[in-house]
């Protein structure tokens, strides 16, 4: 599974997309606050002439700098829905349902989320 940035969805027909299932990238940290929302901790992806001014300065991968990445409440909520098992469409209707908003507004919602989970490399589609 690619947890890299890729235009594979753009080839995707709607229909197609909204039956795929998005899974979890397990190397991504991540917590749920005492809030309710989830906060991802992750190292900060060099481009690379900072990679080469990172080893030249004698730094370690592990040196890297981290990012922290808080979602709100709604993107929390479809965080914690992709689980590897429900399609992108039944991720859709539980938002729907959730926050009473309309199929074509949680649809346009959750998908343009997932698109971005997907760039930042925090997700894949299968």
């Amino acid at each position: 599974m690619k947890f890299s940035p890729s235009n594979h969805s753009s080839s995707l027909n709607r229909t197609q997309a909204l039956a795929c299932v998005p899974t979890q990238n397990d190397t991504i940290q991540w917590q749920q606050l005492d809030s309710g929302e989830i906060l991802f901790t992750y190292p900060l992806p060099l481009n690379p002439f900072f990679k080469a001014l990172h080893r030249k300065f004698g730094r370690s991968q592990e040196d890297n700098p981290i990012k922290k990445l808080q979602l709100d409440e709604m993107g929390s909520f479809v965080w914690l829905q992709i689980d590897g098992k429900k399609t992108v469409r039944k991720i859709i209707r539980h938002f729907a349902e959730e926050y009473k908003v309309t199929g074509q507004e949680a649809e346009h919602a959750v998908t343009a989320f997932l698109k971005t989970l997907g760039q930042r490399g925090f997700i894949a589609l299968s």
